[in-house]
């Protein structure tokens, strides 16, 4: 063999090194492997069958998309709980402009038929007003 070839053989094997322990650690702890075990078989020819196939559950998260109306200088709805990972899109329905302002908010001035979004990815209360007409107020419970 060539010295190129070698080197490429060595960079194939590092690449499904590195995978193997990529999709076995990828959460911070191995993943359960099951290994099937042969029994001892002397005879030539002879094959025995072996199920392999398990069931591990995996848990499947979904975010959703929730909507705030702006409209006749409020929120709609004014308080929401909602998940971490949700987002929330506001859109203003109304002919002033608007501009949501609290913990960690912080749109443009939307004028009608504007929207602004925000996913939300840490819990608690997370209070928000609009800094135009500071008497709109609204509130996101992220669980």
């Amino acid at each position: 063999m060539n010295k190129k070839t070698i080197i490429y053989i060595v960079i194939i094997i590092a690449i499904l090194v590195v995978s193997y322990f990529f999709f076995l650690y990828r959460n911070g702890k191995p993943k359960e492997v099951i290994t099937p075990v042969l029994p001892n078989v002397s005879t030539p020819g002879v094959v025995i069958p072996v199920a392999t196939t398990t069931s591990i559950p995996v848990p499947v998260t979904t975010s959703k998309t929730y909507t705030i109306s702006i409209i006749n200088f409020a929120f709609s709805p004014a308080n929401l709980d909602i998940n971490i990972g949700d987002t929330i899109v506001w859109t203003n329905n109304d002919g002033a402009p608007h501009q949501i302002i609290g913990d960690s908010l912080n749109s443009p001035i939307m004028s009608k038929g504007q929207t602004f979004s925000q996913t939300f990815n840490k819990s608690g209360a997370f209070s928000y007003h609009c800094s135009i007409h500071p008497s709109m107020k609204g509130v996101i419970n992220i669980k």
